[in-house]
């Protein structure tokens, strides 16, 4: 697919090109609603809500490759997750307890299990740790800015984190895959 013509028929609000970029786009698009909020069935209504406003404001994208529109695309996905859950949650943010030592595990142990089976792992965090972990790790965002995006303490973006990582670290143990360095 050349992606340059594509965001030039999107713009022109082209249809058929709309069709393209959600057969195209669409599954790498709910993996992201996915990991911000806890059920496939929200998640797909997240998705739906965004594709909605990424039609509407196409126009408003600057880029003409490829990472920039999925960067923005999946941007628009995440802020509707965000909003979505601040709806419908409480906010319980977690005080800054003792922190955990973190258990090092080595990556010839990570690369046992597939991207599924760590996925899925991520995927049953509880949601609090869950986002703060995808927008740390995976996004690369700093505690300040999660904390901003989340409404929540910078020390509760750090805690939120410590406890995620304990978490994954006692589901591997739990899979019986893993070594320790």
């Amino acid at each position: 697919m050349d992606i340059g013509r594509l965001i030039k028929r999107l713009k022109k609000g082209e249809d058929q090109a709309f069709k393209e970029l959600v057969f195209s786009y669409s599954s790498k698009l709910l993996t992201t609603a996915r990991v911000y909020c806890n059920q496939t069935r929200e998640a797909e209504d997240i998705l739906q809500d965004a594709l909605i406003i990424i039609f509407q404001k196409f126009d408003s994208f600057k880029g003409n490759q490829e990472a920039e529109l999925l960067a923005w695309m999946r941007r628009i996905v995440r802020n509707k997750a965000f909003s979505r859950n601040r709806k419908f949650q409480v906010k319980n943010e977690l005080t800054v307890g003792e922190y955990l030592v973190d258990v090092e595990i080595s990556p010839d142990a990570l690369s046992s299990l597939s991207y599924n089976e760590i996925m899925q792992l991520v995927l049953d965090l509880p949601d609090g740790y869950r986002q703060v972990f995808a927008l740390y790790v995976i996004e690369g965002y700093s505690h300040k800015e999660i904390a901003e995006i989340l409404y929540i303490s910078v020390s509760g973006s750090r805690s939120q984190l410590t406890r995620a990582k304990q978490s994954l670290q006692t589901k591997f143990t739990k899979l019986s895959k893993i070594s320790y360095k």
